[in-house]
C-alpha cells in the first residue's frame, strides 16, 4: 500500500509573508529618510573673528620668520642699519686711548665698574691688618681704601708703587706729619684713607660735583659708574673717611649706588651713599684725556 507524503502549503506562506513583510518594512525607511533627511549648510558670518576693540598699531605683533624682514620695514631696517655703519665708523676713527666724547664711559671706566662689580661676590668685611710683604690685602678682610687700590691694580694702576713715588717727590703736599713721621712707608701709606685721597687730588679728574643734585644737568656725565668717591663719616676723625666706586646701578629714585663697605653693616655692597653721607672727594682716575 502506497503512501503519499502532502505538502503543506500553510508553512511556505508564512515564509513568504514575512519576507513581504521585511521588503516593505524596508522600503518604509527608505521613503521616510528622503522624506525627512535633508542636507543643511552652514555658512560662518564674515565678521565672526572682527574684534569689536580697535588695537593701536604698536600693539599688533607680526608673525616673522626668523632672519626674514617685513617688506613694510625695509625703510626702517635701512636707516637702521645706516646709523649702525656711521656709529661704528665714528668708533674706528675715535681715539683707543681711553678718552671718551659724549657721555659714554671709556674703556678704563669700563673695566673699573667691572672689576669693582666682580668684588661683590667675594664676602669681603671690614677690618684692618698689616701685610709687610704683598702690601695688598692677601684675605677677605679689608678697609674702604682696599676696595680702590685692589681693583685699580686688577685694572693695571698700581696704587702702592704709584703713590710711594709720588710720595717721595711732594712729600711736602701729603700730611706726614699727622702721622708723625717725615718719610713715606710705601706698604701702609697707599692704603691710609688721607693719603689716597690727596694723590687722587693730585693725579685724578677732580673738578666733578660733590653734591648730587636731582635737578644737574648732565648727570650721567658728572656721576659715571667707576668715578671714585670719598665720604665722611665722622668730622672729629678723618681717618674714619670710607671711599668707593661709583656703581651703573640705581635706586629706585634713579641715584646710582656706590660700591663701598658699608658703614652699618661693614661688608661690601652697594649703597644708596650719595644724598646720606657727606662727600668730601670725586675724582675719576686715571684722568681722561680730552679730545
Amino acid at each position: 500500500m502506497e503512501h503519499k507524503v502532502r505538502k503543506q502549503p500553510g508553512r511556505n506562506i508564512s515564509y513568504r509573508y514575512f519576507i513581504y513583510a521585511i521588503i516593505i518594512i524596508a522600503a518604509i525607511q527608505v521613503l521616510a529618510l528622503k522624506t525627512y533627511y535633508r542636507e543643511k549648510t552652514f555658512k560662518l558670518p564674515d565678521n565672526l573673528f572682527a574684534s569689536k576693540i580697535s588695537f593701536p598699531i604698536s600693539e599688533l605683533t607680526l608673525d616673522l620668520v626668523p632672519g626674514e624682514t617685513s617688506p613694510d620695514n625695509y625703510e626702517d631696517t635701512g636707516a637702521s642699519a645706516a646709523a649702525e655703519d656711521s656709529e661704528t665708523k665714528t668708533d674706528e676713527s675715535g681715539d683707543s686711548s681711553g678718552s671718551t666724547s659724549n657721555n659714554e664711559l671709556s674703556e678704563v671706566q669700563k673695566d673699573i665698574t667691572l672689576e669693582a662689580l666682580e668684588l661683590l661676590d667675594e664676602d669681603i668685611e671690614y677690618g684692618y691688618q698689616l701685610f709687610s710683604d704683598t702690601g695688598y690685602p692677601d684675605n677677605n678682610v679689608w678697609i674702604s681704601t682696599d676696595l680702590i687700590s685692589i681693583t685699580l691694580n686688577n685694572c693695571g694702576y698700581d696704587l702702592m708703587e704709584l703713590m710711594y713715588k709720588d710720595m717721595i717727590k711732594h712729600k711736602r703736599d701729603y700730611p706726614l706729619d699727622d702721622k708723625g713721621r717725615k718719610t713715606p712707608i710705601k706698604y701702609i701709606d697707599f692704603r691710609d684713607v688721607i693719603f689716597q685721597e690727596k694723590f687722587f687730588s693730585r693725579n685724578a679728574l677732580t673738578t666733578l660735583p660733590h653734591e648730587y643734585n636731582l635737578n644737574e644737568e648732565n648727570l650721567d656725565f658728572l656721576w659715571q659708574s667707576g668715578d671714585i668717591v670719598y665720604f665722611r663719616l665722622d668730622e672729629d676723625n678723618h681717618d674714619k673717611d670710607r671711599g668707593g666706586f661709583i656703581s651703573p646701578h640705581t635706586s629706585e629714585n634713579g641715584i646710582p649706588l656706590v660700591i663701598m663697605i658699608h658703614p652699618e653693616t661693614n661688608t661690601l655692597t652697594e649703597v644708596d651713599a650719595l644724598q646720606e653721607y657727606e662727600i668730601i672727594g670725586h675724582y675719576r682716575y686715571p684722568q681722561p684725556e680730552v679730545d
